[in-house]
């Protein structure tokens, strides 16, 4: 039985990766996990190349990386685990929302990226959050059973499950904290949308009266678009998105060499 690939970038102790790891193990599936040793949130797909990485291990098929979530999954994949592809991998369960335009600063999104371009159908996983005062571990033992006993089925029937596996894909999914604990949340299938943070800085002084910053912002604004991410889960819906990756504007391109041929 192929195994499944599990990563994060809250770190190798996040009770994400925790509940994801204790949900395949309750279905008897196997898995290796490799993840970052510590939190890493908004590092993208950063990949470290200007110092060594150091790798410690937890148990035969847990490892963490000293670097960031790319270090980790491209580490797990050529050479902690290189002898095993995996069925598919999930990046999560992150600490927060993965919403339009955090599909470039997300570490989450970052991982799942990576085990996608190494040919692996891969699920970026995402708890929105709305208050993180309140947020209890138990959320995400219920959303990693929401993943497994409705999300995945979902995207299996819709994609057909033998598809969905033999050529990659990618989903970045988002639950919303309102529906913790809902038997049978509705999934809606959307696009990315348009965050707002407000270009919020906050500036302070240190003790040797030298500036420093914190990025700062309303991470719950966004565009009203209809049919978007952002709008699926501020309305209560799990939202499930199917990447391209692909930054070439072909359009352009065409347009720029059927061109040149006049």
């Amino acid at each position: 039985m192929r195994k499944i690939f599990i990563t994060n970038d809250d770190g190798i102790n996040a009770p994400g990766l925790s509940a994801l790891e204790q949900a395949v193990s309750k279905r008897a599936l196997s898995f290796f996990t490799s993840a970052p040793l510590n939190e890493q949130s908004g590092c993208g797909h950063a990949i470290t190349l200007l110092r060594p990485l150091r790798v410690k291990k937890f148990a035969d098929n847990r490892f963490a990386v000293d670097g960031t979530p790319t270090d980790s999954v491209f580490l797990g994949l050529h050479e902690l685990f290189k002898d095993e592809k995996p069925l598919f991998a999930l990046s999560g369960i992150n600490r927060g929302g993965n919403l339009g335009n955090d599909f470039t600063y997300s570490g989450t999104v970052g991982a799942a990226m990576e085990t996608y371009s190494n040919g692996i159908t891969s699920f970026a996983l995402s708890l929105f959050v709305t208050d993180f005062a309140a947020l209890k571990e138990e959320s995400f033992t219920y959303v990693a059973e929401l993943f497994f006993d409705k999300i995945l089925p979902e995207i299996e029937k819709k994609t057909g499950t033998d598809a969905l596996y033999e050529t990659p894909h990618f989903f970045n999914i988002n639950v919303p904290d309102t529906i913790i604990g809902m038997q049978n949340p509705e999934i809606r299938w959307t696009f990315l949308g348009e965050r707002r943070y407000g270009g919020g800085v906050i500036k302070r002084v240190d003790p040797r009266r030298n500036d420093y910053y914190w990025i700062g912002g309303d991470q719950h604004s966004f565009l009203d678009i209809e049919g978007s991410d952002c709008n699926a889960v501020k309305s209560g819906f799990v939202s499930v998105t199917p990447i391209a990756v692909s930054f070439t504007d072909r359009q352009l391109l065409e347009k720029i060499e059927d061109n040149h041929g006049k």
